[in-house]
């Protein structure tokens, strides 16, 4: 067997903010004083991140954590179970925005990703397909050894959707005896692990899987980024806005950073929050929106699952990152699906959404479910929301 390729990095240096004249805020003579006219730094304004900062560090963690858990919601998945308030826990800290991996072995997330979906092997399998393991060929190659970000984009149908399918594709380029290129290149869960980074909602702080808080489960095998939807789940929640706005800005900071070293993975769930379902018989009335927005009315006995649109912050990580690996997945017993499409480079906002149709449409394929992606927040939606109670 070829020797494991060496994939470390030199230590990321220590980051300064840096002014508009290009002094660095450290900058002085060692003792304190300020150079001759120079403003002093109380005088500064607060940059917005470090009022966003500033604003998180000062809010009550436990006030915080209980309106955090507004966002679970019943049916996001029976493996996750309320986590206790735990001061001790960094990501129950509001200013945490960026929680480091540490990362397992392949063991170990196969043990974790069977307990939480026992059709694990099969999902395992659909990334060892010859066609998707060249997929993942090229994104090793981007990554590795080209320095280039890579998005991969899923569909949302469960909450721990995303978690799967990283874990899935984490466990095939890391497995023992695979090779990228003729030379016999391999990688270990440690070298995939500093690359990919995974962004979720806050509310999987406040919960647990298998007895263990869930953000450490996904420390597993991610660098994990929270942040808090802006969308209907937090109204309900009834989150303070400025939080919301704080705890954004600063992840995106964060977030920016490291996609600014480049040759990352930015795993996501695009559409706005979870996917929704409903029987057809509910939206019958609804018969001339869906033929307008999809071409065809959908079958009487089978449910339509609506994939929500794609904000400006998504797209702008999409068009960030320059390329993008869709994947639809099903995690559904009754219809479990995984398709992996090719390499896409997007340029412009259209190209996003025509990412999400592609998934819509490898959906409805895959499952034999009608699957409709709304590029904007149209009648229809609102009356399936209307109905869903989201």
């Amino acid at each position: 067997m070829s020797p494991r390729a060496d994939r470390s990095k030199p230590e990321r240096p220590d980051l300064h903010l840096v002014g508009p004249d290009g002094a660095t805020d450290d900058a002085g003579d060692g003792d304190g004083a300020t150079q001759e006219g120079a403003m002093d730094p109380a005088a500064r304004p607060a940059s917005p991140i470090a009022e966003a900062r500033e604003l998180l560090a000062s809010t009550d963690p436990a006030t915080y954590y209980r309106a955090l858990s507004g966002l679970a919601r019943q049916g996001h998945h029976d493996v996750l179970q309320p986590l206790p308030y735990t001061p001790s826990l960094e990501f129950h800290d509001p200013s945490c925005v960026v929680i480091e991996p540490r990362p397992a072995n392949t063991d170990t997330i196969e043990l974790y990703a069977n307990a939480a979906y026992p059709n694990f092997p099969w999902l395992l399998e659909r990334f060892r397909d010859p066609v998707v393991a060249e997929r993942l060929d090229a994104v090793y190659q981007l990554v590795f050894n080209e320095g280039t970000n890579v998005a991969v984009v899923t569909n949302h149908g469960q909450i721990i959707d995303i978690a799967l399918v990283g874990g899935a594709m984490i466990d095939a380029m890391c497995s023992a005896g695979r090779h990228f290129g003729v030379l016999g290149e391999e990688i270990e869960v440690e070298d995939l692990a500093a690359r990919m980074n995974v962004l979720v909602s806050r509310m999987v702080t406040t919960r647990m899987a298998f007895n263990i808080p869930a953000m450490q489960v996904l420390q597993c095998g991610a660098r994990t980024f929270l942040s808090v939807p802006q969308t209907h789940s937090r109204r309900r929640a009834k989150l303070d806005p400025a939080l919301v706005r704080a705890n954004n800005q600063l992840m995106r900071h964060e977030l920016d950073i490291r996609l600014s070293e480049g040759g990352q993975l930015l795993a996501m769930a695009a559409s706005g929050s979870q996917d929704l379902s409903v029987a057809v018989e509910m939206v019958q009335k609804m018969k001339a929106q869906w033929r307008q927005l999809r071409g065809f009315e959908p079958d009487d006995s089978l449910e339509t699952v609506h994939l929500q649109p794609l904000y400006d912050g998504t797209i702008n990580l999409m068009l960030g990152c320059k390329f993008v690996l869709p994947i639809a997945v099903a995690l559904d017993p009754a219809r479990p699906a995984l398709e992996v499409g090719a390499l896409t480079r997007v340029r412009e906002k259209n190209d996003c959404h025509l990412i999400m149709e592609w998934i819509a449409d490898a959906h409805q394929e895959a499952t034999g479910l009608p699957t409709i992606y709304h590029r904007r927040e149209d009648d229809l939606l609102t009356q399936v929301r209307s109905i869903v109670k989201i």
